[in-house]
């Protein structure tokens, strides 16, 4: 054995460093690994994170790349709704200064960090682990998943994949855009049951993506070519896709292994976001985990735990795919008109948003609009 250790997290992203950090700040011995060579390079993601994420997780100022404090919707046929909150709601990151960030915190607060090693095999049981890589093995009491998408270990320690997947295609290109907004488009034709989006990042320049329940190229195509007109400065192989978990694992944990983040499907079944989610169940983890390594607490707990938190919004956002998957263009259109037209409703709705639960604005918008969209006619 090269290494003993009380936690091993297997997954330096984001929910992995942060996880292995506030672990050895409670005192414990803790590994991270990661089969990557140089974290935060050539990470996918829209990258919007909460202002309240922020704050609640102190999370990294300096890879704040453009604060939102407007969202504007676009309906089907072009109509234009806007969110416009009293204060910021919402910074964009850059991901790979975001993920190396809390990954150097991860290393200053002493974690041992084990680069270009990938966990080959997991064994043994409850309270000793051995974690196996072509170049070291290493002894550990727990073992933490923090493995994003990537579940070939999942079989391995007894836990599941995530029932299905969302896709996401997006895109960097020279389009400049209001640099404190986000939009927000609709249409069956580029986004079916689904929405595209363009977002700030870069100085004249945006992130353009959809995210849907089927992969492919054509679909980001469509909504650049009819919504931003700008395909002559498209090139589709820039185009990035990347699986997103739309449902939870079986289980979470097994023994004393258990998974967080994407690992365990802890991610926005609305929009695909998982690092609010992941950051909330790592700070369930690291309290499970630490009553379980100092007083022997079954880990049990952590499922219950986590799962009691999410499962309402996971649902909701499930019933709101399903729904919006049997809606049409002028079902939204329509929508869009009604509340344009009856202004009222914005002061009933804005209360209820939530850039990180979702549930109470979206079963508000079921109970209040389910006659206009015809819903009760299409179950």
């Amino acid at each position: 054995m090269n290494g003993r250790y009380d936690v091993v997290v297997i997954g330096a992203g984001p929910i992995g460093s942060y996880t292995a950090y506030q672990l050895a700040d409670k005192g414990f011995k803790v590994c991270l690994i990661d089969e990557k060579e140089k974290i935060g390079q050539g990470v996918l993601c829209a990258g919007v994170i909460s202002k309240e994420a922020f704050k609640r997780y102190d999370l990294p100022s300096g890879s704040i790349v453009a604060r939102i404090d407007t969202v504007s919707f676009f309906s089907p046929f072009g109509q234009r709704l806007e969110y416009e909150p009293q204060d910021i709601f919402a910074y964009v990151v850059d991901r790979d200064v975001f993920d190396h960030k809390l990954y150097l915190q991860a290393k200053k607060f002493g974690v041992d960090i084990f680069l270009k090693h990938r966990v080959t095999d997991i064994s043994g049981a409850s309270y000793f682990y051995s974690i196996k890589c072509r170049e070291k093995t290493f002894s550990t009491k727990a073992v933490i998943l923090a493995t994003g998408i990537d579940y070939k270990l999942h079989e391995k320690v007894g836990l599941g994949d995530p029932p299905n997947f969302l896709y996401g295609s997006q895109v960097e290109l020279p389009i400049p855009s209001s640099r404190s907004r986000i939009e927000i488009h609709i249409g069956k034709d580029f986004a079916p049951a689904s929405f595209g989006w363009v977002i700030p990042y870069r100085e004249k320049s945006s992130k353009i993506g959809v995210i849907l329940s089927q992969s492919g190229k054509r679909w980001i195509k469509k909504f650049i070519e009819q919504r931003l007109g700008d395909s002559s400065k498209f090139d589709a192989r820039d185009i990035r896709i990347k699986p997103i978990a739309y449902g939870t694992v079986k289980k979470s944990t097994n023994g004393c292994i258990l998974a967080v983040g994407e690992a365990a499907g802890q991610v926005k079944t609305t929009t695909g976001g998982g690092i609010f989610y992941g950051l909330l169940c790592s700070e369930i983890a690291v309290d499970k985990l630490t009553r379980t390594l100092r007083d022997g607490y079954s880990l049990n707990d952590y499922e219950v735990t986590w799962r009691s938190a999410l499962l309402p919004e996971l649902d909701i956002g499930r019933n709101l795919r399903s729904i919006a998957s049997k809606l049409g263009d002028q079902d939204i259109e329509n929508l869009f008109s009604f509340v344009k037209q009856n202004k009222f409703w914005v002061e009933l709705l804005v209360p209820r948003i939530s850039f990180d639960y979702h549930s109470n604005f979206i079963f508000f918008c079921m109970k209040s609009f389910g006659h206009l969209l015809g819903l009760r006619d299409r179950k």
